[in-house]
């Protein structure tokens, strides 16, 4: 637990490093490896995978990475945060469409991708790996938040 935790402390300090408003994942190349080697331990002890096993799942995790780095979740976030009322008409049009271009890119990716890490994981082990993204989504958020709000 100890481990998990640290893990996750050391992602969140990462990730929170990263400029905010950088769409480009190759930015900075360095930091965001050392992002995904701390996801990919993570996700590792989450799912309890072996060595084996884990040696299988990572070439797929890392293209898959590679494609959902591409989605803008703060987009699909945003949508449930925002005064619609405060909106004219295009405004919320564009921020619907928005969200749904977000996540239809988001389903295609999970769907090009089961098959892959099904060869490798069980359903519940995959069910469990888009959790573990999730949660580590909303803690950098959070995390992020936190730091801004103390500057």
């Amino acid at each position: 637990m100890k481990t998990i935790f640290s893990t996750l402390l050391f992602v969140i300090s990462l990730l929170v490093s990263l400029n905010v408003e950088s769409q480009n994942p190759d930015r900075f190349p360095k930091l965001r490896e050392r992002i995904i080697q701390a996801k990919l331990r993570e996700i590792q002890a989450t799912l309890k995978l072996d060595q084996v096993k884990f040696e299988e799942f990572r070439p797929i995790y890392l293209k898959y990475e590679h494609e959902i780095s591409g989605v803008n979740f703060r987009n699909m976030a945003r949508l449930a945060k925002v005064d619609a009322d405060s909106l004219s008409t295009e405004d919320a049009d564009q921020l619907i469409v928005n969200q749904l271009d977000a996540a239809k890119k988001l389903i295609s990716i999970r769907e090009k991708y089961y098959k892959e890490f099904r060869s490798v994981l069980t359903p519940q082990q995959i069910i469990k790996l888009y959790q573990t993204e999730a949660e580590l989504r909303k803690k950098v958020m959070q995390e992020m938040k936190r730091r801004m709000m103390n500057r």
